[in-house]
C-alpha cells in the first residue's frame, strides 16, 4: 500500500497492489456479463454491472485505509460500481472527452479504479489546469472553471487530436499511476484526472482489453 500526496494542493493518492486473491475470477465475471454504452456519462467505451459481492467484500477491508488517507468518518458510505471497458479511438471522442475532468465537486467523495487488464499501457493521470492553477474543482470553483473550459474548447478544440496526456493544451500532468493488473488507485472525486490510453490495447474483449472496475463512494450524513 502506498500513500502518495501530489501537486501544490497536496491531494492524496492511495495505491494498493494485489488486492484480490483471485482477480481472474472477476475478469471471468466480466466476460459473462453483457456490456453496453452508458447513457448518462462521457465514458469512452462500454460499461457492465459488477457482482454485488465485489464492494461487499472490498469496502470493509478498505475502510480503515480510506479513513487514514482521506479523513472520512465512520458513517455509512453510499457506493456504486461497474465494469468499464475502454474502446474509443481519438476520432470517436468529442473534445470534452480529450481533456481531464472531475467526477463530483465534493472533496468528501472518493473514486476508485481497479485495473483488471494485463500488459496494458496508459493508466490514470492527475492534472493541473494551468490557466487557473486548479488541481481540483469544488463547488466554489465549478462555475468559473467550466465557463473557462468551454471557451478554451471553442478556441482550441481542433488541436485536441489525440488522447489526453502530457501534451494536452492548458493542462499539466502532475502524477500518473501505471495500470498494473490487480492494482487499486483511490482518489478524491473532485481532482482533475483522466484515463491515459497511450500504449493501451482497446478492444471489446474483457480478457484482452483495458478492463477496469470503477467505484464511487459518497458519505451519507447522519440524521
Amino acid at each position: 500500500m502506498k500513500f502518495r500526496p501530489y501537486g501544490e494542493e497536496g491531494h492524496a493518492l492511495l495505491v494498493i497492489d494485489d488486492v484480490l486473491l483471485n482477480p481472474d475470477d472477476l475478469v471471468e465475471a466480466a466476460v459473462q456479463t453483457p456490456f453496453s454504452a452508458p447513457e448518462a456519462t462521457f465514458y469512452p467505451g462500454l460499461n457492465a454491472p459488477l457482482p454485488a459481492t465485489y464492494l461487499q467484500t472490498l469496502l470493509p477491508i478498505l475502510r480503515p485505509s480510506l479513513m487514514r488517507a482521506f479523513g472520512i468518518g465512520e458513517g455509512r458510505l453510499a457506493s456504486r460500481a461497474f465494469f468499464a471497458l475502454s474502446t474509443f479511438s481519438p476520432a470517436e471522442m468529442v473534445p470534452l472527452q480529450k481533456i481531464p475532468h472531475y467526477d463530483q465537486p465534493d472533496p468528501r467523495c472518493l473514486a476508485m479504479v481497479h485495473y483488471l487488464g494485463r500488459n496494458q499501457g496508459g493508466g490514470t493521470g492527475f492534472f493541473r489546469h494551468t490557466p487557473t492553477g486548479f488541481e481540483s474543482i469544488d463547488r466554489s470553483r465549478r462555475e468559473g472553471y467550466m465557463a473557462q473550459v468551454a471557451a478554451e474548447l471553442e478556441a482550441l478544440g481542433d488541436r485536441l487530436t489525440g488522447y489526453t496526456g502530457a501534451d494536452t493544451p492548458n493542462y499539466e500532468l502532475l502524477e500518473r499511476v501505471e495500470p498494473q493488473f490487480n492494482r487499486l488507485v483511490i482518489y478524491q472525486s473532485h481532482v482533475l484526472h483522466c484515463a491515459l490510453f497511450d500504449g493501451a490495447r482497446l478492444t471489446d474483449d474483457p480478457r484482452t482489453g483495458r478492463l477496469t472496475a470503477n467505484s464511487f463512494f459518497t458519505p451519507v450524513p447522519t440524521p
